[in-house]
């Protein structure tokens, strides 16, 4: 079955894999009874579509047969996640009123006692907690990181560029492999360096995939409102569309951080968002020191 990266019974991901199935299963039936090439063209972005067109196809079975199993996958590969991703993106436009399993009420209280039953039977959920992250739909801020950054791609946000060379465009595709000939010398030797970050020794300590919210260099809620703060006050002064990235991250790390335990992977994505807004936010000291801040906040959660 696929993973779900919820903590629910077993019983739950069973009728998540089987809505998943019809999701699977109506593509199948649809391409068949016109054509996949018609069909999938409007469902896949172009890019990868037309180079990688045998393996889409290819894919949408795989993952069809893999909701009818009871193999407990941990992950999926970003090639496949696309895929998934895109197929109830189209599920959810031209089949939301078709009306699929139910998870019932009893198997939807967590441990905490608190019902889930609204947010676990909404299909538009399906889009978080059928992904542990969405680094594949950010892969021009992978790749670019890789480029100016493979540090932090590799020890921060522990990425392997490699796993997404298949969702590149052929081009890029050709350019990252033999980037990642030239620099694996550079990156070998980069692993076990220590980090400093703003003249200060910067420790993190490897625990589990999950953080329980232990800082220690002495920050706390109040420095990230502070840092969070120094952010709003200052981004009327970039256009709207630009203000409104930053704002959306900004609230995206905010919500997170205020979990009892916050997800790692959901902390890396915001890195990797933050990472381009430094760019726009050139020219504007306040609101650039303030994100690199955040940059650096984040980081705290982060096992290296």
């Amino acid at each position: 079955m696929l993973p779900v990266y919820f903590d629910v019974k077993y019983e739950v991901k069973k009728i998540i894999n089987a809505n998943v199935g019809y999701m699977f299963d109506m593509l199948k039936c649809t391409c068949e009874d016109l054509s996949y090439a018609e069909i999938l063209d409007a469902i896949y972005p172009s890019g990868i579509l037309e180079s990688k067109y045998e393996k889409c196809v290819k894919t949408i079975k795989e993952l069809y047969n893999m909701t009818q199993d009871d193999y407990d996958r941990e992950y999926l590969d970003p090639f496949y996640e696309w895929i998934l991703y895109y197929t109830i993106l189209w599920w959810i436009d031209v089949a939301d009123d078709i009306v699929l399993d139910e998870v019932p009420k009893k198997y939807c209280i967590d441990e905490y006692g608190v019902d889930r039953y609204e947010y676990i039977n909404n299909v538009d959920n399906y889009l978080d907690f059928l992904f542990e992250d969405w680094d594949f739909l950010d892969l021009h801020v992978i790749y670019s990181l890789y480029k100016e950054k493979p540090y932090m791609l590799k020890n921060f946000l522990h990425i392997d560029i490699e796993r997404y060379l298949e969702l590149m465009p052929p081009d890029i595709e050709r350019e990252c492999r033999e980037l990642k000939e030239r620099k694996q010398d550079i990156m070998d030797r980069k692993n076990n360096v220590t980090l400093n970050i703003s003249g200060g020794q910067f420790n993190i300590s490897k625990d589990s995939s999950t953080l329980n919210a232990v800082q220690n260099n002495g920050t706390s809620g109040t420095e990230l409102e502070k840092i969070i703060k120094g952010i709003m006050d200052n981004v009327n002064e970039l256009n709207k569309n630009d203000a409104d990235q930053i704002t959306d991250i900004a609230e995206m790390v905010k919500q997170e951080l205020s979990k009892p335990e916050p997800r790692v992977s959901r902390l890396s994505n915001c890195l990797k968002l933050i990472a381009p807004m430094l760019t726009i936010a050139n020219g504007i000291p306040t609101l650039y020191d303030n994100l690199q801040k955040l940059q650096e906040f984040i980081m705290q959660y982060i096992p290296g």
